[in-house]
């Protein structure tokens, strides 16, 4: 199940921060490598013989591997460096490392002299890679938390223009006491939901492993679960303020609190 685990997030990470990347011509060194990975895959089905007679061959499909992987992490890089990713300094920090980790991996390669320290040299690279998909994970984690956040996050517009209207409504006389219950009961359930989405990043910046990653992530999905019950609450409590709204004032009251709904629910 682990290793299914990794398997599956890995190739996410590729096919969702890599091949953008390449498609838009800025993956040349990626489109070469890529070519060697392939040639890989090929011969790892068929299995590969390592003795000294193909030690040399060897040494060059690891450190062309190592390559294809220092590639892949500074694209992911530049276009994380664009984003708009919240946490996203800890990740490209991350992420440095584990392109410094590759690059010691690679000079570990090019320098084994036996077939016994080329195994050893390759398993390292591969640990140091696994290490390294762990943040591509972590990023793709995020950025769907960061759209789910920026949601919930935009309904504080709704909560002050009922603020407003709760006021002129008292100027008029008008008991508001029902319509400040739903707006309070509202307020608490973003406020829920900000608060779940957070700890659901928090816990997502602490995965170092895949271990840790296969185990945090039933936190993390517990958290997502809670946040968006919240935010069901919270659509729940619109529709009474807009009745209520409705109830209490005219229709430039309703069409004031429409575009504001708009505001809040579009992209």
């Amino acid at each position: 199940m682990l290793g299914k685990f990794g398997r599956m997030l890995g190739v996410l990470a590729l096919l969702v921060l890599v091949a953008p990347a390449m498609a838009a011509g800025n993956g040349e060194d990626l489109r070469n490598t890529v070519k060697v990975f392939e040639k890989v895959r090929d011969w790892q089905r068929f299995g590969i013989v390592l003795n000294n007679d193909t030690l040399d061959e060897a040494r060059n499909l690891g450190v062309a591997m190592v390559d294809f992987g220092v590639a892949s992490l500074e694209s992911i890089k530049n276009r994380l460096e664009e984003s708009n990713l919240s946490m996203k300094d800890e990740i490209i920090a991350e992420i440095n490392e584990h392109i410094t980790d590759l690059i010691n991996a690679k000079e570990e390669i090019e320098a084994a002299e036996t077939v016994e320290e080329l195994k050893e040299a390759m398993k390292n690279a591969r640990e140091v890679w696994r290490d390294a998909k762990v943040s591509l994970q972590k990023s793709i984690i995020i950025g769907v938390l960061d759209r789910l956040e920026t949601f919930v996050e935009k309904g504080e517009k709704l909560e002050d223009f009922v603020e407003e209207k709760i006021a002129e409504f008292e100027e008029e006389g008008k008991d508001t006491t029902l319509l400040e219950n739903w707006l309070d009961s509202y307020r608490e359930h973003r406020e829920m939901a900000l608060e779940k989405i957070g700890e659901a990043k928090e816990k997502v910046l602490e995965i170092e492993t895949p271990q840790q990653g296969f185990e945090a992530m039933k936190e993390v999905r517990e958290a997502v679960k809670t946040a968006v019950q919240h935010t069901k609450e919270c659509v729940k409590d619109l529709r009474e303020i807009i009745q209520l709204i409705n109830q209490y004032g005219d229709a430039e009251d309703s069409e004031e609190l429409m575009q504001v709904v708009e505001e809040v629910v579009e992209e």
